[in-house]
């Protein structure tokens, strides 16, 4: 069922008991916990030192937390499990047609707008989540709207935002990703970048904003509206004139000028580590909102037990990687698996030349969607289940030799936040600009049997199912019973 925004949104999500409402939380560290032990996305009202009404949205799109979620907003659904989840999303993705969206003259965005003396970003319930957190974060669960100033493409995406003071924040985007490079055109010519923070949409947009999705060719709106199944409709921001949802409940219209850097967390990053950083300042010059807004946040993140979460996780993520791997010319891959954050893929081939699975390996760490978060790529046969680790590490003990199975590759796509420590950056031949020096590295694990081995002496201890029916069917009920 299509859905124009999160109100609609959060009613599908209520209707099927897939929502959590809580009053009365506080801001500060407790609606962190709150979602931390929360099986489903929370609805938080009532903060202390706040109207009711104005309201947070938290967990809202966890693929692994809760498929119906996730269904709800991908307008899909699936009976799959594993790896065939996997494949059967990404048959999906490659359905992609697109959904333009339309312009409109009035939304409900601009039922409150403020400017000058009245801006206040903590005038909504900011929450600060983790003890470390160096403050509070109104950008994680949103997305950031550029204007290519070359071509007039409109970019959406995430980038987090820690609240300085009422009238500005702080704007950490990842070297290499699109909101970069066109902050870096604007600041070349000696011009600030307009920019549209939504910091509250519903998750068809945040999926929109975060997926590194490449055969749309970067039309986050079309794809914002192929998920939610309508067009999104925007307003211009009269600040900037740049589009903004015009159904969003919550929009923060500014600019971030050349020079204009301060001092940026520590934060509860998704890697489950802190590091303080430099960052743009996001100046706010105004703010629009609906009334009894909704804050949509990233929040209950933990480092340990690690797990699958999000879109960058899980099948979702397993997806995107096999999408470009294909399309970059691999053949006879049978799975893929992509989890803890992305900092470990698993892909499954059926191994059919020499270099076959070392070009997997190498062409799977630099893809978009794997590429910039580092650490490991296992290449396994098509017999091993990629998103069972206990068959992977079965694979890697038993058919690996180590001097010949590992490859790292130094100097790759990264950033501060999957640099856990300074030993980890790896350092540039020349560092004239040491803040672009967030290189990373990767371990290329080929776990795939050599096609040189001998078949007739490299055979495996293996019963067959068909006799394991057979003595079932004999002795079932004696095997299966279990003694007194």
């Amino acid at each position: 069922m299509a859905y124009r925004d999160v109100r609609e949104w959060i009613e599908q999500v209520d209707a099927v008991g897939e929502l959590t409402r809580i009053e009365g939380a506080h801001w500060d560290l407790e609606a962190s916990a709150v979602c931390a032990v929360s099986p489903r996305p929370v609805l938080f009202d009532r903060f202390p030192g706040y109207p009711p009404g104005f309201r947070l949205l938290a967990r809202k799109l966890d693929a692994q937390q809760s498929r119906k979620v996730f269904f709800i907003t991908a307008g899909w659904s699936s009976e799959a499990e594993g790896v065939a989840l996997t494949k059967a999303w990404l048959d999906r993705l490659r359905q992609f047609r697109p959904v333009p969206p339309e312009e409109v003259s009035d939304g409900p965005i601009l039922e409150n707008v403020l400017t000058g003396d009245d801006i206040d970003v903590l005038r909504f319930p900011v929450p600060r989540g983790y003890v470390l957190d160096a403050g509070r974060y109104v950008g994680t669960g949103h997305c950031v709207i550029v204007k290519d100033p070359d071509d007039g493409r409109i970019n959406l995406g995430t980038y987090r935002m820690q609240v300085h003071d009422k009238a500005s924040t702080g704007m950490f985007i990842i070297e290499g990703q699109d909101g970069q490079m066109i902050v870096d055109k604007y600041h070349q010519r000696g011009q600030p970048c307009p920019m549209v923070a939504v910091v509250g949409i519903d998750p068809g947009l945040f999926m929109a904003s975060t997926y590194r999705i490449t055969h749309i060719d970067g039309a986050e709106l079309d794809f914002a509206g192929w998920l939610k199944g309508c067009p999104e409709q925007l307003v211009k921001g009269e600040y900037t004139g740049l589009p903004m949802p015009a159904r969003a409940e919550i929009a923060l219209e500014g600019e971030v000028s050349p020079g204009d850097t301060r001092t940026e967390a520590p934060f509860a990053e998704w890697t489950g580590f802190c590091q303080a950083t430099n960052a743009p300042v996001f100046r706010i010059k105004a703010i629009y909102h609906r009334n009894d807004p909704i804050l949509t946040v990233s929040l209950g993140r933990e480092v340990y037990p690690p797990g699958k979460g999000g879109i960058r996780g899980g099948f979702t993520g397993s997806a995107l990687v096999w999408d470009q791997m294909e399309r970059a010319g691999v053949r006879g891959i049978k799975g893929v698996s992509f989890s803890h954050g992305g900092r470990l893929m698993v892909v499954s081939i059926k191994n059919s030349y020499a270099g076959h699975s070392k070009q997997a390996g190498l062409v799977a760490s630099q893809t978009h969607a794997g590429g910039h978060s580092g650490g490991y790529v296992i290449v396994v046969d098509e017999d091993i289940d990629p998103s069972n680790l206990s068959d992977v590490m079965w694979a890697i003990i038993m058919r690996t030799n180590p001097a010949r199975a590992v490859q790292v590759l130094e100097h790759c796509w990264g950033s501060q936040t999957t640099l856990q420590d300074p030993s980890r950056v790896q350092p540039a031949p020349y560092a004239m600009r040491p803040e672009k020096a967030t290189y990373n590295s990767f371990a290329i694990i080929d776990a795939c049997k050599p096609l040189e081995w001998d078949p007739s002496w490299h055979q495996e201890v293996r019963i067959s199912s068909e006799l394991k029916q057979q003595v079932l069917s004999k002795w079932g009920d004696v095997l299966r019973a279990r003694p007194e």
